[in-house]
C-alpha cells in the first residue's frame, strides 16, 4: 500500500449525474485516491449485451426499465464481490430514480452505501457534453432525465453542484465530505 493513498472506507459508492456531469471523469480520479478501489461503469456494463439491446430512453419501454435494473443489479454483485474483498467499489452509473436507487441499495444490504448527485446546471451538462469528442457524446435530449432526477431523487444522498469546480476540486470534495454528507443505506 502507497502511503499516500487513503484505506478504502466500508461500503459502496455510488455517483451519478446526468450525461455530461462529470461521473466518468470524477469516479476515475476519486477511485485512485484509495489504496483498494475498484471503479464499475454502468455503461460498460450496458455494452456487454451484444444483442437485443434497449437504450434507458427506448422502446419498448417496460424492456428498457428491465434492462436498467439488470444493469443496476450486475453492478451491485460486482460491487458486493469487490467490498467483501477490501476494495472500495465506485460505481458510475445514472440513476434516475428512487426505485433504482433503492432495489440498488437492498441489492448492496447490508453494505453502507454513499450516494452522491453530481448537480452542475443543465447547460454545463449539455457544454461538457458538446465538448466531448462524437463517439463519447449522448445524442438525446435528458432534460426530461433531468426532471425525473430532480423529483424522485431530491433530497436523496449528496447533490453536489460542481458546475464550477474542475474534476480534481469535485474528487477531492468527494472523498473529503462522501462519508458524512452522502449516506443512504
Amino acid at each position: 500500500m502507497t502511503a499516500s493513498l487513503l484505506d478504502p472506507p466500508p461500503g459502496v459508492l455510488i455517483v451519478t449525474g446526468l450525461p455530461g456531469a462529470g461521473k466518468t471523469t470524477v469516479t476515475r480520479l476519486v477511485a485512485a485516491r484509495y489504496a483498494r478501489s475498484v471503479r464499475l461503469d454502468g455503461d460498460v456494463m450496458a455494452d456487454f449485451i451484444v444483442n437485443g439491446r434497449v437504450s434507458v430512453i427506448g422502446e419498448p419501454r417496460d424492456e428498457s426499465q428491465r434492462q436498467l435494473l439488470l444493469r443496476a443489479r450486475n453492478l451491485c454483485s460486482l460491487a458486493a464481490n469487490f467490498a467483501a474483498a477490501g476494495f472500495l467499489p465506485v460505481l458510475d452509473h445514472v440513476v434516475p430514480n428512487r426505485d433504482v436507487l433503492d432495489a440498488m441499495t437492498a441489492w448492496l444490504a447490508p453494505l453502507p452505501v454513499r450516494f452522491v448527485v453530481l448537480a452542475p446546471s443543465l447547460e454545463v451538462c449539455r457544454r461538457r457534453n458538446a465538448e466531448r469528442a462524437p463517439e463519447e457524446q449522448v445524442h438525446y435530449d435528458y432534460s426530461g432525465l433531468a426532471a425525473e432526477m430532480d423529483h424522485s431523487l431530491a433530497g436523496v444522498g449528496w447533490w453536489l453542484d460542481s458546475s464550477a469546480q474542475t474534476p480534481d476540486e469535485t474528487a477531492a470534495d468527494i472523498v473529503g465530505y462522501a462519508a458524512a454528507k452522502a449516506v443512504v443505506a
